[in-house]
């Protein structure tokens, strides 16, 4: 028996090992290094970036958030047909689609139920695919922000998007996504702003509490039709948070008119209603010995296999198992469902070995 036990422990530390060394934590392209005013992305620079297509043509941007889950605006759905959409994955350039890009159907769209009409508060939106995607250096998953992350105003964060480069002005081929650096404003400046170049003094409150903006007084770089649903992004310590979903604004890149995005941290609890096993994050300074952001889990958390086998691991006795003083964690819940039928079943006979021979 114990020489059966010490050859079932060396498996699953090597099996375990192999399992991890092929996940991938979010919010961390390989790559590091139109949106008016913005240039051209590298390939990979941003690869939880999502294209939206309607009945074959691009309608919006979104953020891949798990591996079966994307994140985007409620506006962009005037249909809930979801036969009538696609999910462009991994995508640069939309001319010219290479073999990094991977399609999807969707299943199910879910939108918030405060949303009423473009502008409104609630423009958010869930998609989820008909089937998961793997990940690859190309397809990614983005961070979310826990409430403990703080977003300054004067803090720069990237914009990203396929969206016109100016007002009426597509972008042309190859369309090539764009990114362009924006600061934040806070709450108050937006809204003397909003209400001086409209002409408002008071009666209208343009800037809800589930909102953001970020740009510049004087315009210049701004998302545009087309990068709606897209998202907002911010460097912790190298992990790339979304900060928001690209919502309204009135034109694109004028004076006193910064681009309104819809506030991704104000939604935590719908989020995880919706996506119960989704994890939050609070970037760089939660990281690990790697610098990568990780997310733990509780001290048995449950997790359903993609299968459907469902199982239980406390992090003490993955640690005793492997020999090592710290709990090993689990980036979050794409992972799991991205393993393929045999890590399934791995991870099942891991299960298995632990509750009777631990």
């Amino acid at each position: 028996m114990l020489r059966y036990l010490s050859f079932l422990l060396i498996f699953i530390h090597n099996q375990v090992s192999i399992v991890a060394k092929t996940t991938s934590a979010c919010g961390v392209p390989v790559v590091s290094d139109r949106i008016v005013g913005g240039t051209d992305s590298k390939k990979g620079e941003w690869p939880w970036q999502i294209s939206l297509t309607y009945k074959n043509d691009f309608l919006c941007g979104g953020s891949l958030i798990a591996d079966s889950w994307v994140l985007t605006a409620a506006h962009c759905f005037d249909s809930l047909e979801v036969s009538y959409y696609n999910v462009y994955l991994g995508a640069h350039q939309l001319s010219a689609l290479g073999n990094s890009t991977v399609t999807r159907g969707v299943k199910r769209i879910i939108k918030h139920p405060d949303f009423q009409y473009e502008g409104s508060s609630g423009d958010i939106a869930l998609i989820e695919l008909e089937k998961p995607v793997t990940f690859t250096p190309y397809i990614l998953p983005v961070c979310l922000p826990s409430h403990n992350v703080q977003f300054a105003a004067g803090s720069m964060c990237w914009v990203t998007g396929w969206g016109n480069i100016q007002a009426g002005a597509p972008l042309s081929s190859p369309k090539t996504l764009q990114k362009a650096e924006v600061g934040i404003i806070d709450r108050s400046s937006c809204e003397t702003m909003y209400k001086s170049s409209l002409g408002y003094s008071t009666g209208v409150d343009f800037i809800q509490k589930d909102m953001v903006c970020a740009g510049y007084k004087e315009g210049q770089v701004d998302a545009c039709q087309g990068d709606s649903g897209g998202p907002l992004v911010f460097n912790v310590n190298n992990v790339w948070l979304q900060l928001g979903i690209v919502s309204w604004g009135f034109g694109c890149a004028e004076p006193d008119r910064p681009g309104v995005y819809t506030k991704v941290q104000f939604y935590q609890d719908w989020l995880k209603t919706n996506v119960p096993l989704l994890m939050f994050s609070e970037g760089g300074p939660s990281a690990g010995s790697s610098g990568v952001a990780s997310t733990t889990m509780s001290e048995t958390e449950s997790m359903t296999m993609s299968n459907s086998i469902a199982f239980s691991l406390s992090p003490s006795t993955i640690s005793t198992v492997l020999g090592v003083n710290e709990t090993k964690t689990i980036d979050n819940e794409a992972q799991i469902h991205s393993c393929s039928l045999f890590t399934v079943a791995l991870n099942f006979f891991i299960y298995l070995s632990i509750r009777f021979f631990a």
